[in-house]
């Protein structure tokens, strides 16, 4: 079923991206065309910045939706732009850039069409993207412990991050997956955070303590 709908998706999409110049006259005026690329430039060098820092420090914007909205305001409007920006709103090769970034439907719709690797990778990240977390078991102005979805073919596991003025750090990642959790309690130490987490398996119950130097 997906196959019969993705398919005549992507070839309209890209007879309308092609034609869409000659198709369609209107445009947006100067302003506000600038206002959107402009948007999307800053959540690229945001996104580009806050990836440096994760990978470097474990270190991402604070909350569930802050980097996933700025994510998802920089393909909105990289996609569409091109579609409704004044031509006098952006330079030669920004044109081309936009045109370009315009085809990322289809090189996700295409992805669609690989069978199983394509369809694993697109909801795999799509869900990441969608649903940062499963369910939050714990939060105070500290800590904040969740359920996360890792991809369609792994359970979800339990994450920690440790709450900053403008950034979070991820400090945990269970090896249990969070079908086996039960409960956490959370103790704070002079010398370290400590969490216990009940796990609940086939047999029987388990305690497991990960303990953080401040």
């Amino acid at each position: 079923m997906a196959l019969v709908l993705t398919i005549p998706l992507l070839i309209v999409y890209c007879y309308l991206l092609i034609r869409w110049e000659k198709l369609v006259r209107w445009r947006l005026d100067e302003r506000p065309s600038k206002t959107i690329k402009n948007i999307h430039f800053v959540g690229l060098s945001i996104i580009s910045g806050v990836g440096l820092l994760y990978g470097a420090f474990d270190l991402g914007l604070r909350g569930l939706w802050t980097t996933r909205f700025v994510i998802l305001l920089t393909l909105l409007t990289g996609c569409f732009l091109h579609f409704i920006s004044s031509t006098s709103a952006v330079r030669k090769f920004e044109r081309t850039y936009f045109k370009a970034f315009a085809f990322l439907p289809v090189i996700v719709g295409g992805l669609f069409l690989v069978p199983f690797l394509g369809v694993v990778l697109v909801l795999s990240l799509g869900g990441q993207l969608i649903e940062p977390a499963n369910e939050v078991y714990y939060q105070d102005n500290k800590l904040r412990i969740q359920s996360t979805f890792i991809g369609v073919l792994g359970p979800p596991r339990i994450d920690v991050f440790e709450k900053h003025f403008l950034f979070e750090k991820h400090l945990y990642r269970s090896d249990f997956n969070a079908f086996d959790f039960k409960s956490v309690q959370v103790n704070y130490d002079r010398d370290s955070t400590r969490l216990h987490f009940m796990l609940e398996g086939y047999e029987s119950i388990e305690r497991k303590t990960v303990s953080f130097e401040p």
